[in-house]
């Protein structure tokens, strides 16, 4: 019986410890072979966009790596997701400087984060050799069905990228999605009618 115990629980272990090393992967394999780098490459861009010092404490995940579209430029574009709403993380890599990180932005120039808003999920894209980041922002009014998406776009200096300007769309917002009035705003109302 005893012994019968020391298995399971030893497959338990196991199992559980699996589950811990899958957790630690941040995309590296995936993204080593979609693109022919090396895992241990994509590992050190990954780790390079960090924040934190252990890589441990690290929640953020490779959400693409993008060999083509700044080729021109012999740059690599990550993208990385972390946290709960999703936020982005926008890094650009120099080939040629043994891909030393020259640039990335994880705000708006007015110090919104790119995050995913109202079921709205940011996105990035490289279009006319500009990084172009599109992130959600706030329903219109209270009662509106759309919210304002911002796209900014950033620009190549010849050493860095910099913010060169920003167009707004309208983007449609399912019911399920947009704000509802605060519950407490309306017991307070209620309270307020009461003692009238």
């Amino acid at each position: 019986m005893r012994m019968k115990n020391h298995l399971q629980i030893g497959s338990l272990l196991l199992l559980v410890s699996g589950l811990f090393a899958q957790d630690s992967d941040h995309g590296e394999a995936r993204w080593a072979t979609a693109t022919g780098l090396s895992v241990e490459t994509v590992h050190r861009l990954w780790r390079s966009t960090s924040h934190l010092a252990n890589e441990k404490d690290d929640d953020s995940r490779i959400l693409s790596l993008d060999t083509s579209s700044l080729a021109a430029r012999n740059q690599l574009l990550m993208v990385t997701t972390a946290g709960l709403p999703t936020c982005l993380t926008v890094t650009v890599f120099s080939k040629a400087a043994g891909n030393l990180k020259i640039w990335s932005e994880s705000s708006t120039p007015d110090g919104h984060g790119f995050c995913e808003k109202l079921g709205i999920e940011p996105e990035v894209t490289v279009a006319n050799r500009k990084i172009q980041v599109k992130a959600p922002g706030d329903v219109i009014s209270k009662h509106a069905s759309h919210a304002e998406v911002t796209e900014y776009i950033y620009t190549w200096t010849g050493s860095t990228y910099t913010f060169g300007h920003k167009e707004s769309s309208l983007h449609f917002v399912p019911a399920t999605e947009r704000p509802r009035r605060c519950f407490l705003a309306r017991y307070s109302c209620e309270i307020a009618l009461s003692r009238q």
